[in-house]
């Protein structure tokens, strides 16, 4: 199984309203119907919930930068990889949630941009 590549962790900023540098969601799998006298009737309609991850990086050097646009063309968005949460430092295996798009080049800093996760 391939391996996110090794680059400088993303941001994570312990301040409050921190903006977009870390984000998480799970997926409800639950399915419900409501009778005709108005109860409601709930099931999972799978065991699993799929979590999801965003993270920023924020003055990416152009050695991460290039090593990271390398792999996504690699695994584009249907290949899964594994992944160590940068938060909790488990591994999951996950595939990009998403497009690689609107990274920047903030001169002399580097580069910045998201990246979305999502359990396979």
């Amino acid at each position: 199984m391939l391996t996110f590549p090794a680059i400088a962790e993303p941001n994570i900023s312990s301040a409050d309203n921190c903006g977009d540098s870390y984000k998480t969601s799970i997926q409800d799998s639950t399915i419900s119907t409501t009778t005709d006298a108005n109860y409601k009737h709930t099931r999972p309609r799978t065991t699993r919930m799929i979590a999801s991850w965003t993270f920023a990086w924020v003055a990416m050097s152009d050695d991460d930068y290039n090593l990271l646009t390398a792999f996504f063309r690699q695994v584009g968005t249907y290949q899964s990889f594994a992944w160590v949460n940068p938060i909790d430092q488990a591994t999951y295996t996950v595939r990009f949630a998403g497009n690689m798009a609107d990274w920047q080049q903030v001169y002399p800093y580097g580069w910045q941009g998201n990246l979305k996760f999502e359990e396979v």
